[in-house]
């Protein structure tokens, strides 16, 4: 099977000079009020509300401030999928199927800043070796002094260097959004195994081997190409994120079981109606699921020694191989990324993932006849039966936290927890 789909597209431009919100001043000193019925807004200059300046300062609009846009020559994004599957039927009633499934969505939209320090004047050092930031944090004269009373911090008569090397200095923070060059990639080989009810058993199992990966990332701001953004270099990298997508592996397998107890059972099937009452009709109800987890986050610092991270027998208090980031030199714990430097590593680890999730959920149900329509249903319930904790997060992967590397132990799954109840159908 092949299918082309379009997907959805709603990119709502920016109502910035056609929207304007004044913000009442209702006390100077946190305690007096200083405004009245007759008028809230006393305090705003001219006494009245701010006014919604469109584009007639052309230019000039929105000096200072922080606005973003829609990139003009966007395009709708659009998913190929494709699936090559065979089934057989085995004997016991059983339903074999086995196939590919594969997904790629191109031209997602991402989203970048626009205000950032040029590649040229990236990483200066010092006589020593160390970052100048000395270079990029000291106040100059600032050529904009006066022209930008919406923002002091661009206002002032002197301003940090490091903001005149911007490409738009007079602005907080623009932003271009909506830019079509994201791509994803799923790729799967599924098994799936279906048996029809026959002598008290029907289930379904499936296991599931699968990647996905994803460029949505920029891994330096630098690497955006204003120019041609198609060209623009993205970080391809595991998807992780809370829609926990970048499953490995999963097995999962869901029944029902007639328990063999009982009048026209093979266990006990000559019983009287009495004892039958109580050892027969029996239904075993479960669900049970096995899965890897997905990449958790990069430390805030490249590796000093390289190589997988991964530990084969990890724990709580070491989830990942830490001494990758001692510095030889020193014998100690890298610092966190300096400032004024590029990125080299990504923003996710490739197999250091989360523990794996186990659970069990079981439940057996029982319906007592009392009189024609009339019927008492018995039902118990074990949720995470087994009580399999599930630990999702570390507590820092920053690498000057005491706490680097280690597993955060907070259960991120339901606790086992029983229940019986009765229910009278009529």
């Amino acid at each position: 099977g092949y299918g082309l789909y379009y997907l959805a597209m709603w990119y709502p431009g920016n109502n910035q000079g056609f929207s304007q919100r004044t913000n009442a001043t209702i006390s100077t000193d946190g305690l007096t009020p200083a405004v009245n019925l007759t008028n809230p807004f006393v305090l705003q200059h001219g006494v009245h509300l701010l006014s919604c300046i469109g584009n007639s300062e052309g230019a000039a609009s929105f000096l200072g401030q922080s606005p973003s846009g829609v990139y003009q020559d966007t395009r709708a994004p659009y998913s190929q999928q494709f699936s090559f599957d065979i089934q057989r039927e085995l004997p016991g009633n059983l339903l074999f199927e086995a196939g590919y499934i594969g997904n790629l969505t191109s031209k997602l939209p991402v989203n970048v800043g626009l205000n950032y320090l040029p590649a040229s004047e990236m990483a200066r050092r010092t006589s020593t070796g160390a970052i100048d930031t000395a270079y990029y944090t000291t106040q100059i004269p600032n050529p904009m002094a006066g022209l930008i009373p919406r923002n002091a911090a661009l206002n002032g008569a002197t301003i940090q260097r490091q903001l005149l090397l911007y490409a738009f200095p007079q602005l907080g923070g623009p932003g271009l959004n909506y830019i079509p060059m994201g791509k994803q990639r799923y790729d799967s080989a599924q098994f799936k195994l279906t048996r029809r009810f026959s002598q008290g058993l029907t289930f379904l199992a499936s296991y599931t081997i699968a990647k996905t990966l994803e460029q949505m990332q920029l891994l330096n701001a630098q690497d955006f190409v204003l120019s041609d953004p198609g060209s623009t270099k993205l970080v391809k990298q595991s998807y992780s994120s809370s829609a926990q997508v970048d499953i490995p592996q999963k097995f999962n397998i869901a029944g029902v079981y007639e328990l063999p107890f009982g009048k026209g059972k093979p266990v006990a099937g000559d019983v009287s109606g009495v004892v039958n009452q109580f050892i027969g009709g029996w239904d075993l109800n479960f669900n049970i699921t096995y899965m890897k987890g997905w990449c958790y986050p990069y430390p805030n610092n490249a590796q000093t020694v390289p190589g997988s991270a991964k530990l084969s027998d990890p724990a709580i208090a070491k989830w990942f191989d830490t001494s990758k980031w001692i510095d030889p030199a020193t014998g100690k714990l890298v610092t966190a990324q300096p400032s004024y430097t590029f990125r080299t590593y990504p923003y996710y680890f490739s197999d250091v993932r989360n523990p794996a999730y186990k659970n069990w959920d079981v439940s057996m149900t029982k319906y007592f006849p009392i009189y024609e329509r009339m019927k008492l249903q018995f039902r118990f319930e074990a949720v995470n039966a087994f009580n399999h904790p599930w630990f999702t997060s570390l507590a820092s992967v920053d690498v000057t936290n005491a706490a680097f590397g280690r597993l955060n132990p907070v259960q991120n799954n339901l606790p086992r927890f029983l229940k019986l109840g009765l229910n009278l159908q009529w």
